[in-house]
C-alpha cells in the first residue's frame, strides 16, 4: 500500500512538468475584420493601424496585418507601431507562428520586448533573401548574427518557430504546407545574446501573421477551438506543425 500511495505521489508531481504553460493561441477567426485582435497590445506608439484583415492569398481565412503603412513607414526606427502579446515575465519560451511578406524589405518578430528601446529582432532582410539577429538599445541596432539564407518570398505564406531559452535563440522555417514537425528539424539559424532575460512576443514593419502560439513546452504549441474553423485542435489534439 506505501509503495503504491509513493507511485501516485510521483506521479501527481511528474504530470504538471509535462506541460508547461501557453501564453496565448489564435487563429484569428474570432477577431473582426478591421479591428485590433484580442489579447494583443501596442508596446511601442507609432503610427500606422495594426489590425485583422482577408488572407491575400484565400479571403474566407482571417489574418493579422501589422501595419496599414507602406513597407518604408512601418518599422518603428522610423516611426512605425510594434504590436506584442504575451507576459512581461516571460523568460524561456518557444512561438510559432506563420508569416506573410507583402513586399521585399526589412521586416520581422521581436521577441522579450520589454519596450521600443529593449528587445531581439529576427529579421527578414531585402533581397536574396536572408535574416540577421539583431538586439536594440539605447537607440542602436546590435547584429549578432547576420547573413542566413532562406528563399521566404514576397507574397507567399511561411511556418517559423523562434525558440528562445537562456541565451541562445533557435529559429526554424518551412513553407506553410509542410506538415514536418518543428521538433524534427534542425533550426535554420542560431543566435546567442545574454542582454535581457525577460519580455513579450511581438511584430515588426509590414507583416502578416496567422495561427501564432506561444508556450513554454511542445505539448503547449496546440490551438484550441470550439467551431468549426481552419485548425480543429482540442486539448486531447496537440497541434504539430
Amino acid at each position: 500500500m506505501k509503495k503504491i500511495c509513493t507511485i501516485f505521489a510521483l506521479l501527481f508531481l511528474l504530470v504538471p512538468l509535462a506541460f508547461g504553460k501557453q501564453f496565448y493561441a489564435s487563429d484569428f477567426e474570432r477577431d473582426t475584420i478591421g479591428k485590433f485582435p484580442q489579447g494583443w497590445e501596442i508596446g511601442f506608439k507609432g503610427k500606422g493601424s495594426p489590425q485583422v484583415i482577408q488572407d491575400p492569398l484565400n479571403k474566407s481565412n482571417k489574418v493579422f496585418a501589422h501595419t496599414d503603412l507602406g513597407q518604408d513607414q512601418a518599422r518603428h526606427d522610423v516611426g512605425g507601431n510594434i504590436a506584442v502579446v504575451g507576459e512581461e515575465g516571460m523568460t524561456d519560451y518557444m512561438v510559432d507562428y506563420d508569416i506573410y511578406f507583402p513586399t521585399d524589405f526589412y521586416m520581422g518578430i521581436v521577441f522579450r520586448f520589454t519596450d521600443g528601446e529593449s528587445f531581439y529582432l529576427l529579421d527578414r532582410r531585402q533581397g536574396s533573401p536572408t535574416f540577421d539577429f539583431w538586439k536594440r538599445g539605447g537607440g542602436a541596432w546590435t547584429n549578432f548574427l547576420s547573413g542566413v539564407p532562406y528563399p521566404a518570398k514576397p507574397e507567399e505564406w511561411f511556418s517559423f518557430r523562434i525558440v528562445i531559452k537562456g541565451d541562445t535563440f533557435d529559429a526554424y522555417a518551412k513553407e506553410k504546407d509542410d506538415d514536418t514537425p518543428f521538433a524534427e528539424m534542425k533550426p535554420l539559424m542560431t543566435g546567442k545574446d545574454a542582454s535581457y532575460k525577460t519580455g513579450k512576443f511581438g511584430l515588426y514593419g509590414l507583416v502578416y501573421v496567422d495561427n501564432v502560439i506561444v508556450g513554454e513546452t511542445e505539448k503547449d504549441m496546440f490551438i484550441s477551438v470550439e467551431s468549426s474553423g481552419k485548425l480543429t485542435s482540442t486539448w486531447g489534439s496537440i497541434k504539430a506543425k
